[in-house]
């Protein structure tokens, strides 16, 4: 008997990739029409549960880290900064009230932490996304898009890009394992001297990222591909019964949540109510 053991198949890597992108469409919606911090909570563990169930590596662990954890830093200082509403407390004065800034430049804390809570949205989404991407190969993304009727030529830039990702990641820790043998460290020498090696560190794998994309462009001229001709899949796999259910269960509850605001928004701006709904417009208020 061979000791050859099969490779782990995590929970998301079984399901079908017409079913994932389902899932992406449906936290996606849920992440727009949401409004309560407590749902925005429970959207962003359902995404972390997706992220762990798609069995991700310690690299694209640290890459979920580092490129959500920037995009709620930048939105939770950018709301702190410009945060309008009143009342608002002043916790860091960045500039004293000039000729340019009426008001000076502060960071409010209201405005920090309503950065805060509408990052969720983005951290739910993109666990989402990410653990889409981490479980699927890129034919089968293909096979996902082309099912939703995406267009073609943008199906195949996406997975284009899918495939330069490691490759790109691969190059760019290359010089930064170079740089660090050639004694850089950062901010030895200044922030200005390491904004610099940082900027000039882009160019190889800039340079490396256009070589390779001129390489695959001239490989598909030559094989005589054309996005006009029509498209046929070597295997096209039937959708099981269990991936048809949970389909229709992500939309029949994408569709519930819309028609509730839909019902809610036309009690706030005075076009209908009935006082028997009042139950359920307090329901949507705290929940939703």
């Amino acid at each position: 008997m061979s000791n050859l053991s099969q490779p782990t198949r995590w929970p998301l890597q079984l399901l079908d990739p017409r079913v994932k992108m389902g899932l992406g469409f449906a936290v996606s919606a849920a992440a727009i029409l949401v409004d309560s911090l407590r749902m925005l909570v429970g959207m962003a563990a359902l995404g972390g549960i997706c992220l762990v169930l798609a069995g991700p590596s310690r690299s694209q662990i640290r890459l979920t880290i580092i490129s959500l954890g920037l995009m709620v830093w930048a939105l939770m200082v950018s709301q702190g900064l410009f945060y309008q509403r009143h009342p608002r407390h002043a916790l860091v004065v960045v500039l004293e009230p000039n000729w340019f800034f009426e008001d000076g430049l502060k960071i409010y804390a209201e405005g920090l932490r309503y950065g805060l809570i509408q990052s969720l949205r983005l951290v739910a989404v993109g666990c989402t996304s990410y653990a889409i991407c981490f479980s699927s190969s890129p034919p089968q993304l293909v096979e996902g898009l082309l099912w939703l009727r995406v267009p073609f030529s943008l199906t195949f830039m996406a997975a284009s890009a899918l495939r330069f990702l490691p490759i790109t990641a691969n190059e760019f820790r290359t010089v930064r394992r170079a740089m660090y043998l050639k004694g850089y460290r950062p901010f030895r020498h200044g922030i200005w001297d390491t904004i610099r090696t940082e900027v000039a560190s882009l160019r190889p794998v800039l340079a490396g990222a256009i070589r390779r994309s001129q390489e695959v462009a001239m490989a598909i001229l030559v094989r005589g591909f054309s996005l006009e001709m029509p498209r046929s899949q070597f295997r096209r796999e039937a959708m099981r019964t269990g991936d048809w259910c949970i389909l229709i269960g992500l939309l029949l509850a994408v569709t519930v949540l819309f028609l509730c605001k839909i019902v809610f928004w036309v009690y706030l701006i005075g076009v209908f109510y009935l006082p028997s709904l009042r139950p359920f417009y307090g329901f949507v208020r705290d929940w939703l």
